[in-house]
């Protein structure tokens, strides 16, 4: 049996801090820290716009993007 360690959804940024974080909503209305690791290329955020974000199941305050819907 597989342990599920990480979760994907959509979130809506609801302010972008840098071009590189931001806080947004999940779906459920919590708000989150959302950044780009450094791994991926940067994309455009921009407030309103959803983005896919990945978290670890232990803690939903923050999420990875992992790029724009």
């Amino acid at each position: 049996m597989e342990i599920i360690t990480r979760v994907e959804t959509v979130a809506t940024i609801r302010r972008v801090l840098s071009p590189r974080t931001c806080h947004a909503v999940l779906p459920n209305g919590k708000e989150i820290f959302g950044t780009i690791q450094k791994e991926l290329p940067d994309f455009p955020l921009a407030e309103g716009s959803s983005v896919r974000v990945r978290m670890h199941v232990c803690d939903f305050s923050y999420g990875e993007m992992m790029g724009a819907v």
